[in-house]
């Protein structure tokens, strides 16, 4: 029964990465990467990392939809989530 200790956390990154893709090509219909911090997407990351702490599933859905995004979009907002997780990790 250890193998489905984190099913949860998995099947939750996998839906937040699918739906994360999903939102990233509605909102940017355009073929370059735009080198700015979106704010939507960065909120997520900071939600994320702030609940993986707490409750790691719904972290991981938050931080998986910053990471499913588009190549090239959600990059930094997903480094800010990480380091925002391990400082909280360190901290608490």
């Amino acid at each position: 029964m250890p193998y489905f200790q984190f099913l949860p956390h998995i099947v939750l990154f996998i839906i937040g990465s699918l739906v994360g893709l999903e939102a990233s090509y509605k909102w940017h219909s355009e073929p370059f990467v735009q080198r700015t911090i979106e704010p939507i997407p960065l909120a997520i990351a900071i939600i994320g990392g702030i609940l993986i702490n707490i409750y790691a599933p719904l972290g991981f859905l938050f931080l998986g939809f910053v990471l499913g995004m588009r190549p090239g979009y959600g990059f930094y907002e997903s480094i800010l989530g990480i380091v925002l997780a391990l400082v909280l990790w360190v901290i608490l």
